[in-house]
């Protein structure tokens, strides 16, 4: 359990320790939500609205808080003179699409007494309109509801007695009129203050009840927690029928007599520029945005509109943009905050967590980062933070509520304290359900606190995919879609939920779009559906059920531009979907059977069907033309083919033979020649098209030392629209001679890659001993005069002699279980010293007496194969111990580090420092290092490939390629 300070929610006397900022004058403390109105009347701040139909130039308008305390007292009083049937125990729903109205008629409410609820826009569908509004009005007990004549055609079909059109019935007051009215006392006889609702994600809203001690204390710690002071402008264009607006950007304002602007949401997510306007013109130094709207800025400001003047923003201003909702992409924030430093932004998005529930944001990141810091540390998201004061937070196991996880350990995230409500509005069983027995909300949220008791979210608790025994949070697989920037995606357009087909076996899941393309444009509709399912299936390692792309007007996001996972579901199994997925099937398999070449012999057909039932694909949408690790094949599939393919065909295929042309065309002939039916004539080409096709730079990468290329089939489905090719080294095919040095490897290799790409620029990387290889190519393409943008070095050094050049075979072998999870490296720890002068057969004996027997069988490894790929292996060793790495290259070289091997060291920082570190005096312009996820012997594998995708897609960004 980690404890936010002690402080006292209602007196708040300055903005945190160790800053220079204003002290605010200590006040008595606050005891209703209205004193925070009077107070805040007191001085001269007010409140900017820029309404939907405003022009962003245009003079927007602006009211004090004295002028809006008046209007709320001449509102009160005609609330309690012309509303008739007024109880104690009235709730005032409001239902208006201006902030203007919202703010004027909750502080109306607030001060004739009566709790108010702000609703939200109503889905567009009209049963299902129906269908909440109905619910709504059941939940709150047949509430008095004021909206306007726009607005109040949401409640048509809704039998409404108590349906008032405010401007129907009152005249339009200017907030400047000298008559008021006295404030009306309070009617309730309990401290509830508003009632806000849920998204209804899971179903329909359920009413939250925020008490007012509730919603002091939220003020108070935010303003206390982020170091806010009078001196802050607030920038909100959430609705304000969610909380964020509510409690954490209007009554935080308020609380500290600050100014705030209002401005409608549409504007903004019309125009996201506009956004970056508001701060400029206002200096705005406190907002939020959910990572919806961060990706969206993103794009807007890497894809400037050429038609308007380039922008011209002082972002110097701007300390704070919360961003909660969902868990923030780190790389998108990184982004977009370098991509605004040239504007004087500094680093500003500040990561939190937060719910209705809580008032909001709870737990923020407010730490002065470095682009450079935030840029380096592990994880796909960013830290949530610190707690504010006023409230409690645990990690507990999900098998053991009662179990607290460990430092690190994963678990679901429980609540408490004065900041947390304590009911849900007349749902008792809700409530229950809400809550421990030993009083801890429970959050439906899975996280993780660190050592220094900062929470990280990793998911929702039921937005996960069970697939295979596996848990998978979808939040993963939309967030790679999104970072792969597809063509044919709209960015923040993109859900996955969990399905389970009739009759399967294991839960599936599907992904929706909103296509960015034409309905008639069946080449970008394949395209992207092929990229997403290469996507999709790196996350969870099975291609999606259905992938679909679906019109506009399903898209009902929340305030926070969240969709529901529940609701498409629904959709989607009840059959609504099928219109739009049998108009997209049809146009699919049209595209497809044009461009299929269908099978030509009896091999080829046999084959299809293997490769078809492996990828569980229609054949008749598969080509024997293409590249198969396209369609997604991983290397254990490959390893799998081949023993079928020698029990059907009694052919004994290598896996260089599958590599060579790796189609089923390629491997048709490939048996033919093994069962002698064509003669070999190819001589070693060790180019491997992993991928052939794709309109960027291509990407080569080096092998290891044991020249497995395999390794790279997973890292190849991350890349949808660049070549990726790999080289196979010279000895993996029976009777090929082994390199006798690396610069014999580098010669062969730079003429290949230039045979297969002329012009540059290049981009090469290389894997653990390859990444020497790579350093050796790339000088040899700079003295050709090509120009080389991208040197990576997947966790090599350059000085391998050191490391492997003593090395013996059985020392090698043993090398080769590890890499190859025969083996655990803590064993081949023990092994190496026992087996460094055993004769090979006795080092055979042993690790494969020891190996994991269903690894073996896998892999379909036998005496003769691992033979085979430990020659290779030692061969490169022996290279290897007579390599100096000399000379400097013009790149810079990008350096991927993740957990090294123990026979080296067991601290990254020594790893770093001593060994990768070299790579600085072998370039001109130095490293750069990014911290990636794994150790050094799978950082290719399932489990950490796709973050090192995301990394690596970046970083060749960076370097223009």
């Amino acid at each position: 359990m980690f404890q936010s300070r002690v402080a006292s929610p209602f007196n708040f006397t300055n903005p945190g320790p160790g800053k220079d900022r204003k002290i605010i004058k200590t006040e008595p403390p606050l005891t209703s939500v209205l004193e925070l109105l009077q107070r805040a009347a007191a001085t001269s701040a007010g409140i900017t609205f820029y309404n939907a139909h405003d022009s962003g130039k245009s003079n927007p308008k602006r009211i004090s808080y004295q002028e809006l305390l008046d209007q709320s007292r001449r509102d009160a009083a005609w609330l309690q003179n012309s509303v008739l049937d007024l109880q104690r125990e009235t709730v005032i729903l409001l239902h208006f699409d201006t902030h203007e109205e919202n703010i004027r008629w909750f502080w109306a409410t607030t001060a004739a007494g009566y709790v108010p609820c702000i609703v939200p826009k109503f889905a567009v569908s009209s049963d299902r309109r129906i269908a909440q509004a109905e619910h709504i009005l059941r939940l709150l007990n047949s509430p008095v509801i004021l909206t306007n004549d726009r607005m109040a055609c949401a409640f048509n079909g809704v039998e409404t007695p108590s349906l008032y059109r405010v401007d129907d019935l009152i005249p339009i007051s200017t907030f400047s009129s000298p008559s008021l009215a006295p404030v009306v006392q309070n009617q309730r006889d309990d401290d509830l203050g508003a009632l806000m609702l849920t998204s209804g994600s899971t179903g329909f809203s359920k009413a939250v009840c925020l008490r007012q001690p509730q919603m002091l204390a939220a003020v108070a710690g935010k303003a206390y927690h982020c170091r806010a002071t009078s001196e802050d402008v607030f920038l909100s264009w959430i609705s304000l029928d969610h909380v964020v607006n509510l409690v954490e950007m209007h009554l935080h304002a308020m609380f500290l007599g600050a100014e705030q602007i209002q401005v409608a949401t549409e504007r903004v997510l019309t125009d996201p520029r506009l956004f970056l306007d508001l701060i400029d013109r206002h200096r705005v130094s406190l907002s939020f945005a959910p990572n919806f709207f961060l990706t969206l800025l993103r794009e807007r400001v890497s894809h400037p509109d050429f038609e308007r003047e380039p922008p011209v923003w002082d972002l110097s201003c701007l300390r704070c943009v919360f961003s909660g909702g969902e868990p923030t992409v780190r790389q998108t924030a990184v982004d977009l905050m370098r991509s605004l430093q040239h504007h004087g932004a500094r680093p500003f998005i500040c990561a939190g967590y937060g719910l209705t529930e809580s008032c909001a944001g709870i737990v923020w990141d407010i730490v002065d980062h470095t682009l450079e810091s935030l840029d380096g540390a592990s994880g796909e998201f960013l830290a949530c933070g610190l707690p504010i004061p006023g409230v409690q937070m645990r990690v507990v196991h999900e098998t053991n509520g009662m179990k607290p996880a460990a430092v690190g350990e994963e678990g679901m995230l429980e609540l408490r304290g004065t900041v947390m409500f304590d009911r849900y509005y007349r749902d008792p069983a809700a409530t229950r359900a809400a809550f421990t027995a030993d009083g801890w909300f429970i959050t439906g949220d899975n996280a993780y606190i660190d050592e220094h008791g900062r929470l990280y979210i990793t998911g929702r608790t039921k937005d996960t995919l069970l697939i295979n025994g596996l848990t998978i949070f979808a939040v993963e697989v939309e967030h790679s879609l999104e970072q792969a920037r597809i063509p044919g995606l709209t960015p923040s357009y993109t859900l996955v939920f969990a399905h389970r087909p009739p009759g399967a076996f294991t839960e599936s899941y599907c992904v929706v779009y909103l296509a960015s393309y034409d309905p008639d444009d069946d080449e970008t509709r394949a395209q992207t559906t092929d990229a997403i399912e290469r996507i999709a299936s790196l996350v969870v390692h099975v291609k999606p059920a259905a992938v679909l792309p679906i019109p506009r007007h399903y898209f009902e996001k929340t305030s926070l531009g969240k969709l529901s996972r529940a609701h498409f579901r629904r959709l989607f199994e009840n059959g609504t979907l099928e219109t739009e997925r049998a108009f997209h099937m049809a146009h699919l398999r049209a595209y497809r059977q044009v461009h299929r070449q269908p099978p030509r012999s009896p091999t080829e057909q046999t084959i299809l069907d293997l490769v078809c039932t492996h990828l569980s694909t229609d054949p008749n949408d598969v080509s024997v033309t293409t590249n198969l690790f396209q369609l997604g094949l991983s290397s254990l599939d490959f390893y799998t083919i081949t023993q079928d393919l020698h029990r059907i065909f009694h052919a004994h295929l290598t896996l260089p033979d599958l590599l060579s042309d790796p189609t089923i065309s390629g491997l048709a002939h490939q048996i033919s020649i093994s069962t002698g039916i064509t003669t070999r004539t190819a001589e070693y080409d060790p180019v491997i098209p992993l991928q052939p096709h794709g309109s960027t730079v291509p990407l080569w990468l080096v092998h290891p030392a044991s020249g497995n290329v395999l390794i790279f089939t997973a890292l190849a489905r991350a890349f949808h629209d660049r070549p990726i090719y790999a080289f196979r080294a010279r000895g993996t095919r029976p009777g090929e001679p082994l390199f006798t040095s690396m610069n014999e490897m580098a010669d062969l290799y730079t003429t290949a890659l230039l045979r297969t790409q002329p012009q540059g620029p290049y981009a090469i990387a290389g894997y653990s001993l390859g990444s020497s290889v790579a350093f050796e190519i790339a000088k040899r393409l700079e003295s050709s005069g090509a120009e080389v943008r991208f040197l990576g070095a997947l966790d090599g050094p350059p000085d391998i002699s050191p490391l492997v050049g003593h090395l013996t075979w059985s020392e090698a072998l043993v090398m080769i279980g590890h890499f190859y999870e025969l083996i655990s490296e803590k064993r081949s720890l023990e092994l190496m010293p026992e087996l460094r002068v055993k004769e090979a057969e006795m080092a055979l004996n042993v690790i494969l007496g020891e190996a994991d027997q269903r690894r073996v069988q896998v892999l379909g490894l036998d005496k003769r194969e691992l033979t085979q790929v430990t020659e290779v292996t030692a061969g490169f060793c022996r290279a290897a111990g007579g390599y100096v790495p000399r000379g400097k290259v013009g790149a810079v070289v990008d350096v991927f580090v993740v957990e090294p091997l123990l026979t080296v060291t067991d601290q990254r920082q020594v790893w770093v420092r001593d060994y990768l570190g070299q790579w600085e005096e072998l370039s001109r312009l130095g490293m750069a290092v990014h911290q990636c996820e794994g150790r050094h012997a799978d950082m290719l594998g399932q489990e950490h490939v796709n973050s090192l995708g995301l990394i690596l897609r970046r970083v060749l960004s960076e370097r223009g390629v």
